[in-house]
C-alpha cells in the first residue's frame, strides 16, 4: 500500500504559491537581518560579522524557493492543478524581481 500521494495528483498551483510567499518572506528576514546589523561608527564590522549568516541563509532560502515556485508552476499548468494559484504565485515572482531589479538599478546610478 503506498501510504504518500504521488506527485501527480499535488495541488502544484497551491505549492508555486506557497514557494513564492517563502520567497518573499525570506526578502524581507534578509532586510531585517541587515538591518539589524548597523551599529554605532566605531563600533567594526562585529554586527555585520553577526547577522551574515543569517542574510545568507535568508538569500540562499529565497533563491532556491524562487527556483522550485518556477518549478511548481509549470508542472500546475502542465497538469491543470492549480493553474490560476500558479498564475498568482507567477505575479508575485515577477514583482519580487522587479523589486530586485529597482533596487540593483538605483545603487548603480
Amino acid at each position: 500500500m503506498n501510504a504518500t500521494p504521488s506527485p501527480r495528483g499535488w495541488p502544484w498551483g497551491l505549492v508555486a504559491l506557497g514557494l513564492s510567499v517563502l520567497a518573499w518572506s525570506s526578502l524581507l528576514i534578509a532586510v531585517v537581518a541587515f538591518a539589524a546589523s548597523f551599529r554605532p561608527p566605531g563600533d567594526g564590522d562585529n554586527g555585520v560579522q553577526a547577522m551574515q549568516w543569517w542574510v545568507l541563509g535568508a538569500l540562499v532560502t529565497m533563491a532556491l524557493s524562487f527556483v522550485g515556485s518556477l518549478v511548481a508552476m509549470v508542472l500546475a499548468w502542465r497538469r491543470q492543478r492549480g493553474p490560476i494559484w500558479a498564475g498568482i504565485a507567477g505575479a508575485l515572482l515577477v514583482m519580487l524581481v522587479s523589486l530586485v531589479l529597482i533596487v540593483i538599478g538605483s545603487s548603480w546610478g
